[in-house]
């Protein structure tokens, strides 16, 4: 139900598109607010470096979850969580993108976020 919710409210916040370096997208901590991840987006302005990329979801500075992503396969990635991570109560989020490997091929990555 909270991923509904997330949809239905959520705004979508997006990282600027970077050269061959980490891409990050930051909700910024509020005061007695706590943010849901509801989806992550993510992507490549061309074909990256072979392999997998890794995403990275974090709260404050911690890692709370890595998700390996294959862009040859599937890109752009749009990737629902159907349990949303979340922060505590005043806690920024965020989540990284590796950077593509290769120079000028740059990277983004985005979230729909709602807040509680």
């Amino acid at each position: 139900m909270i991923d509904t919710a997330i949809e239905a409210t959520g705004r979508f916040v997006e990282s600027a598109d970077v050269d061959n370096a980490l891409a990050t997208v930051t909700v910024a901590a509020i005061p007695s607010v706590r943010h849901f991840i509801g989806w992550i987006t993510a992507d490549y302005s061309a074909a990256p470096e072979a392999g997998f990329k890794l995403l990275q979801v974090k709260y404050g500075t911690t890692v709370v979850k890595n998700i390996r992503w294959n862009p040859a396969l599937e890109m752009p990635l749009r990737l629902p969580l159907k349990a949303p991570p979340h922060g505590e109560v005043g806690q920024q989020v965020s989540v990284e993108l590796q950077a593509s490997g290769t120079p000028a091929v740059t990277g983004r990555v985005g979230v729909i976020v709602s807040d509680v």
